[in-house]
């Protein structure tokens, strides 16, 4: 005779089948319960962890790349065995023991997959809307990541620190999509295996850091210059940045209609709010067109590490 749990299985299996492709699929829990076996129950799924893989720290008006490392650490936590199950499918006179062990054992390697985080996408955002960064590209799709694995390269988020940075830690959230196999069940007396899966979230943060260095502005210009006439420019420049400048040197870069033998001035030590005036005696072609210009500035200076730094391209109008 044939028993009614044979009778379920074939009808419910029919109806799968005529809609199926394969032998392996994943389909709705519900439907798998009536017509497979599902002999475990493993407990744990995918747990990841992101760093940065690179320097925290920037300056300002940096183009930088963040190298974010993810790393899934989950683990199986837990296993129990349907006894109820497992007798049943040892008395099936269509299964016996020895195909219900081998069905068990794949079972048991297939569902050690549900630490395995697949399909993942992380997203790189700004935890406070008014940080001054730019990320320029914010999504990627990362593949999977199996138990005690990292991505086989770091994901790379290429982003801008603005010029007006103030020094200090700023906190990016990064959110990270994936699915991961939560069962496997398989159907006697044939073997085909059956998956489902569940979608899951993490929110985890990196901090990124701007580091405190001086920053100059040229917040004044005096200048009387005349067509045909050697002239003198004042430039005043200010560090409004957080921290010291050594040994500024203010540099002036000219071009038609100007010249000049005198392109640097002596500053001095710069402390953060400082101002100083640097003046450059500047020629004036016979026959420039009268308007308005922008000439090209800069301060070298030495940082507190010792180092020569140049600051960003200046303009002073006359």
């Amino acid at each position: 005779m044939i028993s009614l749990k044979n009778v379920k299985m074939l009808t419910i299996a029919l109806l799968v089948l005529s809609c199926m492709h394969s032998a392996s699929a994943s389909i709705d829990e519900d439907v798998i319960s009536e017509i497979a076996s599902d002999y475990y129950d493993l407990y744990g799924s995918p747990h990841l962890v992101a760093n940065l893989a690179c320097d925290d720290v920037f300056e300002r008006g940096e183009d930088a790349v963040l190298y974010v490392n993810i790393m899934n650490d989950g683990q199986i936590t837990g296993l129990e065995a349907d006894e109820d199950e497992i007798e049943d499918d040892f008395r099936d006179g269509q299964i016996g023991e020895t195909l219900t062990r081998t069905y068990m054992a794949s079972e048991l390697a297939s569902d050690r997959a549900i630490t395995k985080a697949e399909d993942i996408t992380a997203t790189l955002s700004l935890v406070d809307p008014d940080t001054p960064i730019d990320i320029k590209l914010d999504t990627l799709l990362l593949g999977s990541i199996s138990s005690g694995k990292s991505l086989e390269s770091p994901a790379e988020f290429p982003i801008e620190v603005y010029d007006n940075a103030e020094a200090g830690t700023y906190r990016l959230k990064l959110n990270v999509k994936y699915r991961y196999q939560k069962d496997s069940a398989v159907t006697p007396p044939y073997g085909d295996t059956y998956y489902w899966h569940e979608e899951m979230n993490q929110t985890m943060y990196l901090d990124i850091f701007v580091e405190e260095e001086p920053y100059f502005k040229v917040i004044k210009t005096e200048s009387g210059l005349q067509k045909g006439d050697k002239e003198t420019i004042n430039i005043t420049y200010a560090n409004i940045g957080d921290d010291v400048a050594y040994d500024c040197i203010a540099r002036i870069s000219v071009v038609d209609p100007f010249t000049t033998s005198d392109d640097e001035a002596y500053l001095g030590d710069m402390y953060p709010g400082d101002s100083k005036t640097a003046t450059f005696e500047v020629n004036v072609a016979d026959d420039a067109t009268v308007k308005p210009y922008a000439i090209s500035t800069e301060v070298k200076y030495t940082d507190k590490h010792d180092e020569s730094q140049y600051s960003d391209d200046l303009k002073a109008s006359v």
